[in-house]
């Protein structure tokens, strides 16, 4: 739902788990998902970064809502990105007794059930919980007779709980405590062969894999604290957060090979902020530390031949991260006080260790047993200033220049060559000028931004032979230059139409692998030249039983590399979907919901990724699917 919504938003499976998305903003984001590096898009919980992507794709019991920031992140909360940062926001307890209950059934025999209770339980202290679970077939049938199976694409059980507890003893204090937990077992995505003898045409729904498809598991949890405390001008926030992650992943990739993966890691953080304003509202601040600790353990066995010959290995990884930021804004007393200038600084330092253990290297027998240590440090100095000028009440113009920086590390899947020296760290100047405006009685909005991103030392994931090994290099230089307009009109009572599209120009100015220059046969990933979304919410006939609201929305992209290699190109694609509601339907205590719906409504045969397993295989997008869901609120 997100990519149908926001301009230059690319998800990216990866290669060795669906509950392992990887984001991309504005054609940057990471390939792989480990215990040994950093995401280029920071994913927040509550105000908490998430150290690892695996799980991200399990669901969350009580959201609220969702934030996307583009571009480096840094100056104002939380961890340093290059790419963007998207912040996941839970509905938080308060004074008044209510709750939800939503049941779904669709396709696939999907059957959901939601539900969330608030209560109020004095004046001063208030509860809230959210539950959820989610059941459905899959839609890659796994006819494997093997034993302990499972559909590709199923969840067989997904769960997840928040419990929530607010205390505000006076005014000036509010206490926050937030526990979520996330639980699924499923069965991996699929591969489909799509190139040579083997290659099946349109897209696949069924499946009678030789080495069959096993469930996987994983589990994440998280405690948060947050305090805020006001005095006169003043707010300090403190927010201390552990994370727990236990994933045990089965992928079958074409028959070639299967891969064995478990990740355990936890995380504590904390965050202290102080944000506050003076010379009479002219000058508005925010300034903090952060802190945050990992530990994790990771493994992967990957089988060749049914398990005659295998790849196996450990890694255990540690990593701090510290940094003091600061951004203040300022409206100097000329111009109508219509200028703005806002001034952000942030210092990180971080600290990442290694050990892998070559336990069963089949490929390399001579190595067994090698154990290689690697220890890393980096430290980075950002800025960022923003000019804004508001040519009136309703037209804002900015200029804005940052720097991000993201740490470097080493790669889990890396050959002994590549492991202990690691990659570097990778950095990006941006540029960026846009116009925010409203007219007509704020009925019409439209936002434009211009962004041009220079990219040095990035870090690239290149798969080798065979692709159980992958090196991250930092591969030279990138230019990302890209428009994005977005626009909301209300054109009558009740109907409302979004838009928004996006152009990316992205391209490698230097890539070096081994000594060579290959920048004019490499490709950005996940960087279409285009993206184009709209979206129409009419609500009609009103009636004493009710409203109908129709929603509808389409979003189609261009062609796009998955991985830098040629053979990784996609082909462009659009989807449509649509919900017809029947809302505010009146009963005794509290209202139902009504809604039909269904997604991928042409059911368009479109590839999310395409990678070279040997033979040149793919992952397709979902069919059409179609459901139903009944909701009660009071």
């Amino acid at each position: 739902d997100l990519l149908n919504k926001v301009p230059s938003v690319n998800l990216a499976p990866w290669a060795g788990s669906r509950v392992a998305p990887n984001l991309f903003i504005r054609g940057m984001g990471n390939l792989n998902t480990q215990s040994t590096n950093d995401m280029a898009t920071g994913i927040y919980i509550d105000g908490v970064p998430v150290g690892r992507g695996v799980g991200l794709a399990t669901d969350f019991a009580d959201l609220e809502r969702v934030e996307v920031l583009r571009g480096p992140q840094g100056t104002l909360w939380g961890r340093n990105t290059t790419a963007g940062a998207i912040s996941f926001i839970t509905q938080k307890p308060d004074d008044e007794l209510g709750g939800s209950v939503q049941l779904t059934a669709g396709s696939w025999d999907e059957r959901t059930g939601r539900a969330t209770v608030n209560v109020p339980l004095n004046d001063k202290l208030y509860a809230r919980v959210g539950y959820m679970r989610v059941e459905n077939d899959g839609w890659v049938d796994n006819h494997s007779a093997l034993p302990n199976q499972i559909n590709f694409n199923e969840d067989r059980e997904k769960e997840a709980v928040k419990a929530a507890v607010r205390y505000q003893p006076g005014e000036n204090l509010t206490v926050d405590y937030g526990f979520d937990n996330s639980s699924m077992e499923y069965g991996n995505h699929f591969y489909q062969v799509v190139l040579g003898p083997r290659a099946v045409p349109g897209r696949q729904e069924n499946a009678n894999p030789a080495r069959g498809q096993t469930p996987s598991d994983t589990e994440v949890s998280g405690h948060n604290l947050t305090l805020s405390w006001t005095l006169g001008d003043l707010t300090l926030k403190s927010i201390t957060a552990y994370r727990d992650l236990d994933s045990e992943i089965n992928m079958n990739f074409i028959d070639v090979f299967t891969q064995d993966r478990t990740m355990e890691q936890d995380q504590l953080s904390q965050e202290l902020q102080l944000i506050g304003e003076t010379a009479d509202g002219r000058v508005n601040y925010v300034t903090g530390l952060f802190y945050i600790e990992e530990e994790a353990d990771e493994t992967l066995a990957s089988l060749f031949a049914g398990g005659r010959l295998v790849d196996a290995w450990v890694v255990d990884a540690e990593a701090e991260s510290a940094a003091a930021y600061g951004q203040l804004s300022w409206t100097p007393p000329v111009l109508q006080d219509r200028l703005e200038l806002t001034f952000g600084l942030r210092y990180t330092d971080d600290t990442r260790e290694a050990t892998k253990t070559y336990v069963n290297p089949g490929f390399t027998p001579a190595i067994k047993g090698l154990v290689i240590p690697g220890e890393l440090d980096f430290d980075s100095l950002d800025p960022m200033v923003n000019v804004a000028y508001a040519f009136s009440d309703n037209i804002n113009a900015y200029a804005k220049f940052s720097t991000g920086y993201r740490a470097g590390g080493f790669n889990a899947q890396s050959t002994p060559a590549y492991f202990a020296p690691g990659y570097d760290q990778e950095e990006v100047e941006a540029y960026e000028v846009g116009l925010k405006s409203e007219f007509l009685d704020n009925r019409l909005r439209v936002n434009l931004a211009l962004f041009d991103n220079e990219y040095t030392d990035l870090q690239v994931d290149q798969a080798r032979t065979p692709p159980v090994f992958v090196d991250t290099l930092n591969a030279g230089e990138a230019t990302i230059k890209g428009l994005e307009l977005e626009a909301v009109a209300v054109l009558a009572t009740g109907l409302t139409v979004n838009v928004f599209y996006a152009q990316l120009d992205a391209e490698y100015d230097s890539y070096i692998d081994g000594g060579v220059e290959l920048a004019s046969v490499r490709h950005v990933p996940n960087a279409p030249d285009w993206q184009l979304g709209a979206g129409l919410e009419y609500e009609f006939l009103r009636t004493d039983f009710g409203s109908f609201i129709l929603n509808v929305d389409y979003r189609a992209q261009d062609d796009f590399y998955a991985g830098p290699i040629a053979n990784t190109l996609s082909p462009d694609y659009d989807v449509w979907n649509a919900r017809l509601e029947l809302a505010g339907i009146p009963l005794p205590h509290g209202e139902m919901r009504v809604a039909v719906w269904g997604k991928n409504l042409d059911d368009e045969e479109y590839r999310l990724s395409t990678t070279n397993l040997s033979p040149l295989s793919a992952q397709f997008g979902a069919p059409r699917s179609t459901g139903i869901d009944l909701i009660y609120e009071f």
